[in-house]
């Protein structure tokens, strides 16, 4: 074999030193300015599936904080339960905060019923409730099938307490001419339709669950925000004031 001449081996080194430089580059742009990574992540299951995103993790992990602390305080100053109801949920349900009194709320902006399953380990408070309200699944709709939320509501339900009350809300109407449902195809009332009677249907095969539609409490102007799917403050006000209605009272 005949050896390179000096010139033609810096020739073919420099040659491959701007080809590993080009690789280089194409990787930095593949990995920095696309999501390439997260792609990757989700194919082999080192990240978790979209409706697990970074703001929800944290809000779970501070309310699990927040569930700790007010059992820790229980335990230190009454051997008696709580006896609070327990809110579990998406946005709707979140947007009741201090609306409802002696509740403690765990909902959650883009809770999902894989979601809720998931967290309802961390919060101790659950089982020491003295009623649950759970208004989760319309934001199932955008990653799976009715009949498959119905089967996980119905995990959720069975995830409970078997003696503890539950108030089932039913999914929220919307403006179908507002941003929201413009944005999100899943977001029509024919469908909202089909979810609540999916979830009447897995509530009412559990006992001491009762269904709570509040369609006709809102169908009525000026209940929604601008987005035409969250609820205004007035809407807040009736939602909040149907579940008072539908609560068990203290005895």
């Amino acid at each position: 074999m005949t050896p390179l001449k000096a010139g033609g081996g810096r020739s073919v080194w420099l040659a491959l030193g701007a080809y590993l430089l080009l690789l280089h580059a194409v990787l930095f742009v593949l990995v920095v300015k696309t999501n390439f990574l997260l792609l990757t992540g989700k194919t082999l299951g080192f990240v978790p599936p979209e409706e697990w995103n970074l703001e929800l993790i944290a809000r779970v992990l501070e309310q699990a904080r927040e569930d700790r602390i007010i059992e820790d305080t229980i335990a230190q100053y009454t051997a008696t339960p709580s006896a609070r109801i327990i809110l579990l949920g998406d946005s709707i349900i979140a947007q009741l905060d201090t609306l409802i009194p002696e509740t403690i709320n765990f909902g959650v902006g883009g809770d999902t019923t894989h979601t809720l399953l998931a967290r309802l380990p961390m919060l101790r408070s659950v089982s020491r409730g003295r009623a649950v309200v759970i208004g989760v699944g319309v934001n199932d709709l955008k990653y799976r099938p009715i009949e498959q939320i119905a089967r996980d509501y119905q995990s959720v339900l069975a995830g409970l307490p078997p003696m503890l009350p539950v108030v089932a809300v039913s999914v929220l109407p919307v403006d179908e001419n507002g941003p929201a449902a413009r944005q999100r195809p899943y977001l029509r009332n024919e469908r909202l339709r089909a979810l609540n009677a999916a979830i009447q249907r897995a509530c009412a095969a559990r006992p001491g669950c009762g269904f709570l539609d509040v369609w006709p409490a809102l169908a009525r102007a000026g209940v929604y925000g601008d987005d035409g799917w969250h609820l205004s403050p007035e809407g807040n006000q009736i939602l909040a004031r149907a579940l008072r209605d539908a609560l068990p009272m203290r005895e």
